[in-house]
């Protein structure tokens, strides 16, 4: 209602007509290009005045619609329908449209985002019989351009996870490489030894597991360092280093150990040990004889030994700890029956913790009383945790030491009375 009487409506009508056709206005249209214009103007079709619509907004013919486009454009319409409030606030209305329909902020619309927002007006104020005559030919779906395909959404938000963290995924990689690469290391020097030739790939895998088990018992203790770690806080290394997921990478380690001594064992078990009481005598002589004081083992004297009852203790001790420690068990998730419930709970947690002092003795042994390895300068185990140790320790003391000069005195018990409950509320000062 109302365009009837606006000159400036019809103007702009035909001058959308003329530039859709390439026609210059100055000219004028022919008896057979108005009557094409008349009957795409007297359709009904949804589409066919969406085109319409979207070709008067678009001055430049870009087949874009940018924010001022769209504000001159609402401003005409206003006119057209004396609707002088609208026209007021047009330039509001087309920041809201633009914010609405460019979720990619490029600056621009296309028509099929401006034919979502307005087959949503028609959705709400007209019939279902109005929506049934618009075609399904522009049915897409207003979202960002990135999302658009399967391939487009999983490149933008891998895009989005690397952006959100990568401090984690570079200190994880670093962490990774240091792993990988010493597995390697391990691997070849001992596939270039004589002991290859009786036990094979196996004892490769064995001694590589090893080497990354002994260089994470050492990172494992770094994240708990508290004060420390309060300290690096404020520093610029705070803006490369994910300080704040130090427990998170406390518990990566963890599995990272877990999965290092489980292979080393395995393997020992399952094939070292096999090859090593199984091998031909003389071959064995020839290869492993200085090793072993030219005595062949036996499965017996194999465990026995001192790399052998300090391995099982070692993986018992880390068992026990590792699994008190997992979520279930800490957060009491677990119901044990009585009387190892005890077994759950954050207490057991921290107290079963303190058990891997003695792993961390046993790994000392352990990798020192080796068959394979006699010169000490080649026995790395204790070279790997004693800085990290000696450092945790201090870090333990210094603890220690200031909780003795912070002193805390009772000085009121409160009591609030509940229905069947009674509650102590202590006040404290230090």
């Amino acid at each position: 209602t109302g365009m009837a009487d606006s000159k400036e409506f019809a103007s702009e009508v035909f001058m959308a007509m003329a530039r859709r056709r390439k026609i210059d206005p100055e000219q004028g249209f022919t008896k057979e290009q108005l009557q094409e214009c008349w009957e795409e103007m007297s359709d009904n079709n949804f589409d066919a005045r969406l085109r319409i619509f979207f070709d008067m907004c678009d001055k430049n013919g870009d087949g874009k619609l940018t924010e001022d486009e769209v504000k001159e454009i609402i401003v005409l319409s206003a006119g057209a329908n004396k609707l002088a409030k609208l026209k007021k606030h047009a330039a509001t209305y087309a920041s809201l449209i633009m914010e609405e329909l460019d979720p990619d902020a490029r600056g621009y619309i296309e028509i099929w985002q401006l034919e979502k927002l307005l087959r949503k007006m028609v959705m709400e104020e007209g019939s279902q019989d109005q929506m049934d005559q618009a075609s399904t030919s522009l049915a897409k779906t207003m979202v960002p351009s990135s999302h658009r395909s399967p391939m487009q959404k999983q490149i933008h938000e891998t895009v989005d996870f690397i952006h959100e963290n990568w401090k984690r995924i570079w200190f994880l990689t670093l962490w990774g490489i240091a792993n990988i690469a010493l597995f390697i290391f391990k691997f070849i020097q001992y596939r270039n030894r004589a002991v290859f030739e009786v036990m094979g790939y196996c004892v490769c895998i064995a001694k590589g597991a090893a080497e990354t088990t002994k260089l994470n018992m050492a990172l494992i203790l770094l994240p708990v360092c508290r004060n420390t770690l309060t300290a690096l806080r404020s520093t610029a290394l705070s803006s490369v280093i994910p300080f704040d997921d130090n427990i998170n990478f406390h518990k990566v380690i963890a599995v990272g150990i877990a999965i290092g001594a489980g292979m080393h064992t395995v393997v020992h078990l399952t094939c070292d040990f096999p090859r090593l009481v199984s091998c031909p005598s003389d071959k064995f002589q020839e290869k492993l004889g200085p090793f072993f004081n030219y005595v062949q083992p036996t499965w017996g004297t194999l465990i026995a030994s001192t790399p052998g009852w300090t391995g099982i203790l070692l993986v018992l001790i880390m068992s026990f700890s590792f699994t008190l420690a997992t979520h279930s068990f800490r957060r009491s998730v677990v119901k044990l029956p009585s009387p190892f419930h005890h077994l759950a709970g954050f207490n057991s947690f921290w107290y079963a913790h303190h058990l891997l002092v003695f792993a961390y003795i046993l790994l000392v042994m352990h990798s020192y009383y080796l068959f394979l390895t006699k010169p000490w300068y080649k026995k790395t185990g204790w070279m790997y945790i004693a800085v990290p140790v000696i450092f945790y320790a201090s870090e333990r003391a210094t603890r220690r030491v200031r909780e003795k000069n912070y002193g805390v005195t009772v000085i009121k018990v409160s009591y609030r009375f509940y229905k069947n409950t009674t509650y102590k509320f202590p006040q404290y000062t230090l």
